[in-house]
């Protein structure tokens, strides 16, 4: 059935791929009329062992060269009705929402006093509910199943559905602005900056049919325009883009799920640069105070032999063609390893999701899965969709990120550890995270856990701040607005909470912006 839908797909004309000289970060300030004293600049330490990503701009650019055909940019369009709203249960500390279909529910998001929530992996509901009542504000059908986080901007909503389609709404209503069946499946969600969507989709064919698609090219990350759904630029990618793109300045930034990290310009979609790094997370991007990139990010250990086990670290690179700072917190990853994930909890509910879902014999070709399973350890669409992975948050000096079964706190200048708190579970039978990335609220760092609970930690130390309980298994990242936390749970419920301190806000989405930045306030 799916495979029918696809030949929809229409070719049309698609974007160049000329690629000018890699300028510097940003523009060398003037020089005042009377400098104050230069000061010595600091001395960067660069760890020597740690592990160095391989510098494969010419390889994307290659790809993405006139040799070969550009993505499809042609689709039909999607569509979505007005359903009656899921109700509201009040509770002792705010309220929640049960969902029909029982399933995974991924990060809502918060915007303009509402929150925005999938109404679970198996279904083709998307609702907004009054953010600190609980009253329904409005609810939706969309053609396709499965929504994603959704991002808002500019009074515009943007979801992709695992099955097949990015749409466009209106914040307040509800109402369709635009829409595109894309290609099945979509395992990523989408960022808005600077009125500009980028997403990311699977590509069978190509928009010029006397040209192929290129070697080793299984998607297509585009650029659209926010409000018109007009699509800007794209480019071949190696695999589905994991987690969501992230928008720093202005550059977008990529992880896919064979590892590889790119740096684009928003504006044209231009190359600054591609590294297989055998990353594991969408990376954190910040730059100093005389432009120099700084990235964050996890990867796997260096071993490519086969019974080796999984091993992550976080690695700090610098400069335009990143420069390995050094690695951190180096750890056995039974979490992102397939030898181990694959018979797992998590795993077998994954597979039965996408059964509901339509791929009964898994996940299909279009994706590249098997890519997805050898670098993080999932290969189902639910799982893939839902995969957050090790993505740090930067709040001030610290990085902080969860690790399979703990939470750890880096010094973001020198990786060295500052502290871990351990999470209750067993990874190898439940599988995947034991809790979810963490997000910054105030000076506090704040996640979902397996066991059903909500913990705030003091990010200086480590230690406990507050705890709430779920009622049920959360793997996806919390948001938190206003005092209120809001979450989703593996069994599809919406659960609010107020917890009556203003400090718990500044993460309405997941990472903490529709750019998906990473980075505290």
């Amino acid at each position: 059935m799916k495979a029918a839908i696809a030949a929809v797909l229409v070719s049309v004309i698609g974007c160049g791929s000329s690629t000018p000289p890699k300028p510097k970060e940003k523009p060398t300030p003037p020089v005042a009329s009377t400098p104050a004293p230069a000061k010595p600049a600091p001395v960067t330490k660069v760890d020597m062992d740690a592990p160095k990503g391989e510098i494969v701009t010419a390889e994307v650019e290659a790809m993405n060269s006139d040799k070969y055909g550009r993505p499809p940019v042609k689709f039909n369009n999607g569509h979505v009705s007005a359903r009656k709203p899921a109700p509201t249960t009040k509770t002792a500390t705010g309220f929640q929402v049960q969902f029909a279909s029982h399933a995974t529910i991924t990060t809502p998001t918060v915007y303009e006093r509402s929150v925005i929530v999938s109404g679970g992996f198996k279904s083709k509901e998307l609702y907004a509910y009054e953010a600190q009542t609980g009253k329904p504000m409005w609810a939706i059908d969309l053609h396709d199943d499965g929504p994603s986080s959704p991002a808002c901007e500019s009074e515009t909503c943007v979801i992709s559905t695992e099955s097949c389609t990015i749409f466009a709404l209106e914040a307040k209503t509800g109402k369709l602005k635009w829409s595109y069946w894309l290609g099945d499946p979509l395992t990523s969600a989408p960022t808005i900056a600077k009125e500009r969507v980028f997403a990311s989709y699977p590509a069978s064919g190509t928009s010029e049919p006397k040209k192929g698609r290129p070697p080793g090219a299984s998607h297509a990350l585009a650029a659209f325009d926010l409000h018109t759904g007009k699509i800007l630029w794209q480019l071949w990618l190696d695999s589905d883009v994991m987690s969501a793109p992230v928008a720093v300045d202005e550059f977008v930034y990529v992880t896919t799920f064979k590892g590889t990290v790119i740096k684009l310009e928003q504006a044209t979609g231009k190359i600054r640069y591609a590294m297989r790094a055998k990353a594991t997370s969408a990376p954190v991007i910040q730059f100093d105070a005389s432009g120099v990139e700084q990235m964050y990010y996890t990867r796997r250990g260096e071993s490519d032999k086969a019974d080796a086990p999984a091993e992550e670290m976080i690695i700090r690179a610098d400069h335009n063609e990143p420069q390995t700072k050094y690695k951190a917190a180096a750890k056995r990853a039974d979490y992102i390893d397939r030898k181990v994930q694959g018979s797992t909890d998590h795993a077998k509910l994954a597979k039965e999701q996408d059964a509901a879902n339509g791929f009964s014999s898994g996940a299909p070709a279009s994706a590249n899965a098997d890519v997805a399973y050898d670098s993080v350890g999932v290969t189902s669409v639910s799982s893939m969709q839902n995969f957050q992975g090790s993505r740090i948050v930067k709040l001030r000096d610290r990085s902080v990120n969860t690790m399979g079964d703990e939470v750890i706190a880096t010094d973001a200048e020198t990786g060295t550890t500052l502290w871990k708190h351990k999470l209750p579970g067993d990874l190898k039978t439940q599988g995947g995270f034991l809790g979810t990335a963490p997000l910054a609220a105030g000076n506090s760092i704040m996640f979902g856990t397996l066991d059903g609970n909500v913990l705030r930690l003091d990010h200086q130390t480590g230690k406990q701040l507050g705890a709430w309980s779920i009622g049920g298994k959360v793997r996806s990242q919390p948001v938190v607005d206003s005092g209120w936390i809001y979450v989703g749970t593996e069994d599809g419920k919406l659960v609010a909470i107020d917890t009556k301190d203003p400090t718990v806000t500044g993460w309405p989405t997941w990472g903490g912006n529709a750019q998906r930045t990473g980075i505290a306030k």
